[in-house]
């Protein structure tokens, strides 16, 4: 392009000496031939941004992250000029087109056009745009070059992936999280717990607490030591959602994840987030999942639900906490996330931390929590790669 533009610079410096020094019909017609011909150019670019059309469309319904999607468009010619280059340039940033390349060069003769039927992977649960992204049109001469946005793009809504896993052998804690162990029933090891505010009085263990001289409270046996606990994040851990997209993808990819994990091994689970207030969500059949998966689908995350508020109130909510195992699915890791889990331990309740974080300086080097493990999950990184 820039070779052709100086091609024309030099003509139309070389017509304009002739018209100067020589004059005559020749030269003055040369002249404006040169002079014209990047205005006609130009015209006929604003003409084909005009009358250029894009069609476009994903098949099916429901969409879910890492699952193709039908996708097709067309780029159409409806007048009676050629048009000579076309590039079209994709949404990258959180989706990808199977056997399109970006910027592929097409030229529609008049009343035709180019059509492309290929598959579409988002990456991400969330709302975002897909598909044509921008429009880059060039004139015949190659002087001009006009890139514009589609007017009109796609925009998905993409359900999270439950992704089934064989095994949790990411987290070294294979004592309680065999099926045995959780299920075995009736009064665990230890009898008694910490008191917690909001514990009936009617199950203070007296005995204990003139042996210890501390109040302590009976344990529930039975079925409601047979399930797991699942605490997660709903604080939005960035502004832009190049940031937020992959990790909130990957909490919720978790948090599905884990709970499939227990319930195809007959272990209720209970899953605690926050939005404007504390919710708890309990599962134990596949209906009660599907109910939580379509909570999942349009939970909503924001700066404003900060982890510190979720596990403020868990404290003095001691109904929310139960069983013998908890996991805790976070972005960060905060004092009042150590302090919850210490509380935990301290009531005979192994915590899981799922930090989901691409920085592993921000994974802490050494608990000091007796019965707490982590282990970093990296956004971008496939679950069954973490639980082997």
């Amino acid at each position: 392009m820039l070779r052709n533009r100086i091609l024309i610079g030099i003509l139309w410096i070389v017509s304009l000496v002739g018209i100067s020094f020589y004059g005559g019909t020749i030269s003055y017609g040369f002249f404006i031939a040169v002079t014209l011909l990047p205005v006609l150019s130009f015209i006929y670019l604003l003409f084909v941004r005009i009358r250029f059309s894009v069609y476009e469309r994903l098949e099916g319904k429901t969409f879910v992250a890492n699952h193709p999607i039908p996708y097709f468009f067309t780029l159409q010619n409806e007048s009676r000029f050629a048009f000579a280059g076309v590039k079209v340039y994709f949404y990258s940033d959180f989706s990808s087109l199977t056997g399109l390349s970006d910027g592929a060069e097409y030229e529609l003769l008049p009343g035709t056009g180019v059509s492309r039927d290929t598959t579409l992977l988002c990456r991400y649960r969330g709302s975002y745009n897909v598909g044509i992204r921008t429009i880059e049109i060039t004139d015949f001469l190659r002087l001009f070059r006009l890139r514009y946005k589609n007017r009109e793009p796609l925009e998905v809504h993409i359900k999270p992936d439950t992704v089934t896993l064989s095994d949790l052998g990411g987290i070294r804690l294979p004592r309680l999280l065999a099926k045995e162990s959780l299920q075995s029933g009736g009064v665990p090891e230890a009898a008694v717990r910490d008191y917690l505010p909001g514990d009936p009085m009617r199950r203070i263990h007296w005995k204990a607490f003139a042996k210890e001289n501390r109040l302590l409270v009976r344990r529930i046996s039975g079925e409601e030591q047979q399930q797991v606990s699942i605490f997660q994040s709903t604080c939005r851990p960035a502004a832009e959602p190049a940031a937020y997209l992959p990790t909130e993808n990957k909490l919720l990819e978790l948090s599905l994840a884990l709970s499939a994990f227990f319930l195809r091994r007959g272990i209720p689970v209970r899953a605690t987030y926050r939005t404007r207030s504390t919710m708890l969500c309990r599962m134990n059949s596949s209906d009660s999942f599907n109910r939580f998966y379509e909570l999942c689908s349009g939970l909503e995350f924001s700066k404003d639900q900060p982890d510190s508020a979720l596990f403020s109130v868990l404290a003095k909510h001691p109904e929310t906490v139960g069983g013998h195992l908890a996991f805790f699915l976070l972005s960060e890791w905060s004092a009042e996330a150590e302090r919850f889990a210490r509380t935990l331990n301290g009531n005979g309740i192994a915590v899981a931390v799922c930090l989901v974080t691409a920085d592993a300086s921000a994974v802490p080097s050494g608990l000091s929590l007796p019965r707490t493990e982590m282990i970093q999950v990296s956004p971008d990184v496939d679950l069954r790669e973490v639980f082997v």
